[in-house]
């Protein structure tokens, strides 16, 4: 393999990939990763996906795991996702598969650059009722599919981004709220993951792949918990001042 987790075959190259977990394992060939694209509809955004295209189905190979993955429909696409660790891996339509880069092994996908090309869905997931006694300001986040919705009691001053496995992997962006300032209102599909030292437990939803929240079994850090703010209904959190934190750097080194 050469840098970047890639093998030269001609003028493409194949890359490894693994969900987290290491339960599904596959190489795709692609052309180049200078053609990658973003989308912003109401699920792609929320996982921060990275898509790259492979010229043929066929260049996608399994290598371990296959039929493992969970479907989730939205629209006329269906996407593939690991039900263990969360990591989404791919999305299929009736003519073409995409493949997340964020689940390709050794991709720097922050020196990537991608084209925002909307999917064209426009249909929202079902608009949630939240309790009516939230006082103005709150705001409100939940999953795609719905299956998880909670309310945070302040709003977020700054985010954080981590290069690590498992963060780089989701797409997550994370803000840093007291866990009291935090409502859950239905975690009916949560799917909770722990891996390497086990002090992080990981929720996503278990239907519809989307990264939720974090928070810590150390005692020192229980009173705080991770929020994926791209959940976040109607947030523009772009505007905040984000921390790089390099997540990768901190041992042990991962492995699928």
């Amino acid at each position: 393999m050469s840098a970047g987790g890639s093998q030269n075959s001609g003028s493409s190259s194949v890359f490894a990939g693994n969900c987290h977990c290491g339960a599904f394992k596959f190489t795709v060939k692609l052309t180049n990763l200078n053609h990658i694209s973003s989308c912003n509809c109401s699920l792609c955004s929320r996982n921060a996906y990275l898509w790259a295209h492979p010229a043929s189905n066929s260049d996608l190979t399994v290598l371990l795991g296959e039929g493992s993955l969970k479907s989730y429909q939205y629209g006329t696409s269906v996407h593939k996702f690991c039900p263990v660790c969360g990591t989404s891996i791919l999305c299929k339509t009736d003519k073409e598969i995409s493949v997340n880069v964020r689940s390709l092994t050794d991709v720097d996908v922050e020196s990537l650059s991608a084209v925002v090309t909307p999917c064209g869905i426009t249909v929202e997931p079902s608009q949630l009722q939240f309790a009516m006694d939230s006082p103005p300001g709150d705001l409100h986040a939940t999953c795609h599919c719905g299956g998880i919705t909670y309310t945070l009691h302040m709003t977020p001053a700054a985010t954080k981004s981590c290069n690590c496995s498992i963060c780089s992997r989701n797409g997550v962006l994370w803000a840093y709220p007291l866990t009291k300032d935090v409502t859950v209102r239905a975690q009916t599909s949560l799917v909770e993951y722990t891996f390497g030292r086990k002090q992080i437990v990981h929720g996503f939803c278990g239907t519809c792949s989307v990264p939720v929240w974090e928070y810590f079994l150390n005692p020192a850090k229980a009173h705080t918990m991770g929020i994926n703010v791209r959940a976040i209904a109607d947030f523009e959190f772009a505007r905040l001042p984000t921390r790089v934190h390099n997540g990768k750097a901190t041992p042990p080194q991962y492995q699928a």
